[in-house]
């Protein structure tokens, strides 16, 4: 009987398995439009080992659906309005792909009891790979709950997410924390950062493998590090100091301002824990260091400011003028025999145009560097006008990447390890929300049309209740867990001692 149980028990299984396997229709109507999906994939160019693109099909009073894909003689057939393929089944259809080619997409939806097929739509799959990983902070869109941070990591090649530190391990209702600014050198993570402010506050810092919790600030700067920068090929970090402060629009759409009321820049030695200004200018505001491939040019972002009404502090002026506050992109020589920097040059005049740059990032190879560009300010990742420019460091040219940015903010740009791939913060879907967004790089510095970060429900982000800040590429995970970076920032921080040269 037991056998006998089991055989039936496996006929009806493949019985349910054979009529529930979809089949196109036999006759249909040919609509005249493409399909309308969430998230748009239509056209976008993909690496070849990216996770699976879901959508779901926004067609209204349609009762059913079919999506086709097809690649040469690899066919790939899924019904309902949520499209889903499996990890497998996509990864057979990306395995056809030694070169360029193209994923042909045809979806048919059932309306009043008649078949209709959309006209057809590409996904265009590019044979460069894309970094495996990248992290990003997890942030409500309200200050009022700003503690439920948490940086992750996720597998770009599945949907696998990992916690790499959650605030709340070392946060309570009376001692808050805040952790921000995570950073890799060349895209691995041994040696890495992030800081924690308030309640046990310092900078998390991995040096070849070891972590210890630092004190960057010293009697001699504004505050502990800020914003860092890895030398790619040295072994120094770039930081800003600054003093900010936070200005909240009531009706502007653009709802939030960070402003420097003072800042500049320190290099920090960790063989020496010591640092050493790099630029201290009265009236510049500077932010924002970031590296040249061969690690020997430190550019950032500079804005001269002067109070007017000396009745003002440098605050309360920068609140009524914030609109006049414009960064341009400055370069500065290193040496690393001397640790000593050569007097500024102006890499790209910004303010002579009108605008504000922030958030410099050199390609891998020299050749470009990715930075925001917007009407004023420093914190673009609020301000609605703000783009994704590149800039051509051979040439001196900068256009705006005009198929990947959209009509809403688009901030904190950053390459892939290969400097085939861009990836950026973008608040496109619904102006409240930034959500990862990924760009193919052209042989000609242009990009392809920016595509959504895939998740395994294609209603995910429309649902997730978080922001996705700050997005970096790696090329391998976090080598401790939460538990012990808590660990770390619980205990005594390494103070750092400074010196006219840190070398």
């Amino acid at each position: 009987m037991k056998n006998l149980y089991t055989l039936l028990l496996v006929a009806a299984t493949l019985l349910v398995a054979v009529s529930c396997t979809p089949s196109l229709p036999d006759t249909h109507s040919a609509s005249r439009k493409q399909a309308e999906i969430y998230p748009d994939y239509k056209d976008v160019t993909i690496p070849c080992n990216i996770a699976p693109l879901t959508f779901e099909i926004k067609e209204k009073g349609a009762t059913s659906f079919l999506t086709h894909f097809s690649v040469g003689d690899k066919q790939l057939l899924l019904a309902g309005r949520d499209v889903t393929p499996s990890l497998d089944e996509w990864r057979d259809l990306l395995s056809a792909f030694s070169k360029p080619g193209k994923i042909k997409v045809d979806t048919y939806f059932k309306k009043n009891e008649k078949w209709y097929k959309n006209k057809p739509f590409n996904i265009y799959v590019s044979a460069d790979t894309i970094d495996r990983y990248l992290s990003y902070r997890l942030i409500p869109p309200s200050y009022v709950a700003y503690e439920k941070l948490d940086i992750m990591q996720r597998d770009l090649t599945c949907f696998d997410e990992e916690v790499i530190y959650c605030n709340m391990l070392l946060s309570s209702e009376n001692n808050g924390q805040c952790i921000n600014c995570h950073h890799y050198k060349n895209h691995k993570t041994d040696n890495m950062q992030f800081h924690a402010r308030q309640n046990f506050g310092g900078t998390f810092f991995v040096h070849n493998g070891e972590f210890r919790k630092l004190d960057l600030k010293t009697d001699s700067t504004i505050s502990a590090g800020v914003y860092p920068a890895f030398n790619p090929v040295y072994d120094v970090v770039a930081y800003s100091v600054n003093n900010t402060g936070q200005a909240f629009h009531t009706v502007n759409h653009n709802k939030v301002e960070v402003q420097d009321a003072a800042s500049d820049l320190i290099l920090y030695n960790p063989v020496k824990n010591s640092v050493s200004h790099i630029s201290k200018e009265n009236n510049m505001l500077e932010v924002f260091p970031c590296w040249s491939a061969d690690g020997r040019t430190l550019y950032y972002c500079c804005a001269h400011f002067e109070v007017k009404d000396t009745a003002n502090s440098v605050e309360k002026e920068e609140v009524i003028r914030y609109q006049e506050v414009k960064y341009d992109i400055l370069a500065r020589r290193w040496n690393p025999e001397t640790y000593e920097f050569s007097r500024p040059d102006t890499l790209f005049a910004c303010s002579k145009m009108g605008k504000s740059a922030t958030l410099p990032r050199v390609s891998p190879d020299g050749r470009y560097m990715l930075f925001a560009l917007g009407e004023y300010g420093c914190f673009h990742v609020w301000h609605s006008d703000a783009d994704i420019y590149m800039l051509d460091l051979h040439t001196g040219e900068a256009r705006a990447l005009e198929k990947s940015n959209s009509d809403d903010a688009e901030s904190y740009p950053t390459w892939s390890s290969n400097g085939k791939w861009i990836m950026f913060s973008s608040r496109r879907d619904d102006g409240n929300y930034t959500r990862v967004y990924i760009a193919h790089v052209e042989p000609d510095g242009t990009t392809s049309k920016a595509f959504l970060l895939p998740q395994s429900n294609p209603s995910f982000h429309t649902l997730y209740d978080k922001s996705f800040n700050r997005p970096e590429f790696m090329i391998e995970p976090v080598q401790f867990t939460p538990l012990e970076a808590a660990q770390v920032l619980s205990g005594e921080a390494l103070k750092v001692t400074y010196t006219e040269n840190c070398k």
